[in-house]
């Protein structure tokens, strides 16, 4: 057991990811409509979100390794105030350049993950170990639903979209704050980054090209594309289709957040005790299909809801399950290191997810962002035919957290 003061830095560390996740989720469901109002196009749209990701695949690993170096807590300070920066330049953007220089800037502060990973490795011992990284997974979770709650709130104070970009950076602010005074340094700093990040780009093309993980590092890709595709043109369907505005778009975002934290929060665990992996990643990605295929063909809201239901129940199951598999696949002594490469296999997901996804919007026509992450989906499927069936075992869901968009 984590001993009180390891209990109280882990507390910390999951209200400082919280409380960063929040600000995160506050901006999304907004994002697109704030883009359109200074004249973006929807492949320009596509950009400016992964513009944030695109800062993240490169700076995870630099915010790692210095914190091996300097500390964790200097590196968590610094990163939250420069995410406090972003969402501050957001506040007075007026421009379509300045809002594109917020979310680069954000996504430089927000790529801490590592950090945030390495110090709960750091304090808790290895028994421990994947419930303290269940926390962020938690954290990840919770500040998807409560951020688009608090916009909803945030444009029933104001209609200025700029204002939200303010409560964002108070939120960074009181992060940064809560970490400078109530969060020490780890008493000792193992190797965590290093096993993630410092192996070098061999490690990283072997371990995608291992026979017994490749399978299993497409699936991860192809999930995290479709549903970053599904949830950047998200709000320019429901601008389409039913002239929703930011408030509607929160709304709509607290809702598929919901759904997620019901199937990670209990029906994952019970449907684990009946079913392994494989045939979970098989369920998981035919019920996202199906949600991204009817998706953009709801003529009515009850529709649309069902869907959103669908594949956010999908996805779900699909991703812990996908983590969890491919944990059991790594080499021993190479966990870290293949959940490492995971993370960034996914990272470059939710950065080609919104480019493509806005580009096919714009092009071909809103339906084709939908009818392409649902066949993508599909495969992703059939993939899971060819995965090894590793047994029964609950897949620890929260052992390595997703990566923001």
């Amino acid at each position: 057991m984590a001993s009180p003061s390891g209990k109280m830095q882990l507390l910390l560390i999951f209200l400082t990811v919280f409380i960063d996740l929040v600000g995160f989720g506050l901006v999304i469901p907004i994002l697109p409509t704030y883009a359109q109002q200074l004249h973006a196009s929807e492949t320009t749209v596509g950009w400016l979100i992964a513009s944030y990701s695109i800062m993240q695949f490169f700076f995870i690993p630099f915010w790692g390794k210095l914190s091996d170096r300097i500390g964790r807590r200097p590196v968590l300070l610094i990163s939250l105030a420069t995410s406090c920066i972003g969402y501050l330049i957001w506040g007075f953007a007026d421009t379509l350049l300045w809002l594109f220089v917020s979310r680069i800037v954000a996504g430089f502060g927000n790529a801490n993950i590592a950090v945030a990973q390495a110090y709960i490795s750091d304090v808790t011992s290895e028994e421990n170990r994947a419930k303290g990284m269940g926390l962020i997974g938690a954290a990840f979770g919770l500040g998807f639903v409560l951020g688009p709650a608090l916009g909803i709130l945030c444009l029933n104070m104001s209609h200025d979209l700029k204002f939200v970009g303010l409560v964002a950076a108070g939120f960074s602010l009181i992060d940064l704050i809560l970490t400078a005074f109530m969060l020490p340094e780890p008493k000792e700093r193992g190797n965590f980054t290093q096993e993630r990040f410092g192996r070098g780009i061999s490690f990283v093309f072997n371990t995608l090209g291992d026979s017994k993980l490749r399978i299993s590092f497409l699936i991860f890709y192809i999930s995290t594309f479709a549903f970053a595709n599904m949830e950047s043109t998200l709000v320019l369907l429901t601008a389409k289709q039913f002239h929703w505005d930011a408030r509607a778009n929160s709304t709509m975002f607290l809702y598929i957040g919901f759904w997620i934290i019901m199937v990670q929060g209990g029906l994952i665990r019970r449907l684990t005790k009946k079913n392994n992996e494989k045939r979970l990643i098989a369920m998981g990605s035919l019920l996202t299909a199906i949600g991204l295929l009817m998706l953009p063909l709801g003529a009515n809201l009850t529709l649309v809801y069902v869907a959103l239901a669908l594949l956010a129940i999908g996805s779900g199951i699909n991703n812990p399950c996908n983590q969890s598999l491919l944990s059991k696949l790594a080499p021993q002594d190479h966990v870290g290191g293949v959940l490492g490469v995971g993370q960034s296999v996914s990272t470059l997901g939710r950065i080609l997810g919104p480019i493509i996804g806005c580009y096919l919007f714009e092009h071909t026509g809103y339906m084709s962002p939908y009818f392409a992450a649902g066949a993508c989906m599909l495969v992703a499927m059939v993939l899971s035919f060819m995965l090894p069936n590793l047994g029964a075992k609950a897949p620890e869901t929260n052992a390595e957290a997703p990566t923001a968009a």
